[in-house]
């Protein structure tokens, strides 16, 4: 345990939401299975942790970290592991940005997080949580502080102009799961659908699954070519999420409450920049789905312009190494768009040597 942590600060997060590319890039698999890394990483997170040593030296002044999701972690973990004072500014009620509401309970139990959680503040780290800033005050606290990272995440859910989109009983994927995971879910009619194809899709469906016992993903491709992880789609469908492919979404219907959603069944024809097939509609093929609720799960955005504009900065687009202007950093998915966890965290690291080296120096 204690070489796992000298690299990687959230053990326990990582071995149950990590996406494992170094065990399906493993030269073993060619020939047989490749080593299941994924699961002994999260087994070997149970064991017991070493105590925290101090830092070999302790540098003057404090850092500021906006936002607490894995980035944020991250960088916290190490700027005080290299000696500097941190301050991690939450704007929920709890810790873990995406990771706490995001990600649900049954892929990512609440008491991994707390103990990845619990082991980065033992480094002298604290958090205030309740804590939603402004430009305005990390224009201020760059004053006051030798760095500010902005770790913010991508936390706004991607809005569709599907007509329809504001009835009742309509609802978007990330603020979904969000409810759901503050213990707020909001009252789900079946048949409920869901509109996407990535691990947020899966993971409102097998939300909605708990509140209401029809479900079924709507995609407009066919199942491999679905973003999301080979193991929560087939996790999905055991816990009885049906799969529609080949139907994309025109219309919602409704009076002042969904009914329906309308599709057009598509084909695939030649590939897009992405290197998948672009599924086209097929006219006169559209019919109704009925619904008592829809959820669109078509991914999530980050505040990256209006921070930008906030900060008086042209785009928040950092070097490699997080740096947006003196004394002001940003990590994440609030620099680079919605990406992985691994990623995430491996951004916040980076970031927090950089800063390191910089004050070190």
């Amino acid at each position: 345990m204690a070489v796992i942590l000298e690299h990687n600060p959230l053990p326990a997060v990582l071995g149950h939401v990590c996406h494992h590319p170094c065990q399906e890039a493993c030269l073993a698999a060619a020939v047989q299975a490749p080593p299941a890394i994924h699961e002994l990483k999260r087994f070997a997170a149970l064991g017991q942790r070493p105590p925290v040593a101090p830092p070999s030296r302790r540098l003057a002044g404090r850092v500021a970290v906006v936002g607490s999701g894995p980035a944020g972690l991250a960088a916290a973990w190490a700027l005080a592991r290299g000696g500097l004072g941190v301050t991690i500014y939450e704007a929920e009620d709890r810790a873990g940005g995406l990771l706490a509401w995001g990600i649900p309970p049954f892929r990512l139990p609440p008491a991994a997080l707390k103990a990845d959680l619990d082991y980065i503040l033992a480094h002298g780290v604290k958090l205030e949580l309740n804590r939603r800033l402004t430009p305005g005050q990390v224009r201020e606290m760059r004053r006051k502080h030798v760095a500010v990272v902005l770790a913010c995440g991508a936390p706004q859910a991607r809005r569709a102009g599907l007509p329809g989109a504001g009835l009742g009983g309509v609802h978007l994927g990330l603020d979904f799961v969000k409810a759901c995971a503050l213990g707020r879910p909001p009252d789900l009619r079946p048949p409920v659908l869901v509109v996407g194809g990535g691990n947020l899709a899966l993971d409102a469906a097998r939300w909605a699954l708990r509140l209401a016992q029809d479900v079924t993903l709507v995609y407009r491709r066919d199942q491999e070519h679905m973003p999301a992880y080979a193991e929560e789609i087939a996790q999905a469908r055991a816990e009885g999420v049906e799969m529609l492919f080949r139907a994309q979404p025109v219309a919602i219907e409704g009076q002042t409450r969904v009914r329906g959603l309308r599709v057009v069944a598509t084909a695939p024809g030649a590939l897009g920049s992405d290197g998948r097939p672009v599924f086209a509609p097929l006219a006169g093929q559209e019919r109704l789905l009925p619904a008592g609720a829809v959820i669109l799960a078509l991914g999530q955005e980050s505040q990256a312009q209006a921070w930008a504009a906030g900060l008086g900065l042209e785009s928040l687009s950092p070097d490699g190494q997080g740096l947006l202007a003196p004394g002001l950093h940003a990590a994440g998915d609030l620099a680079s768009g919605p990406a992985t966890v691994v990623e995430a965290v491996a951004s916040g690291i980076r970031c927090g040597q950089a800063i390191l080296a910089e004050v070190g120096a």
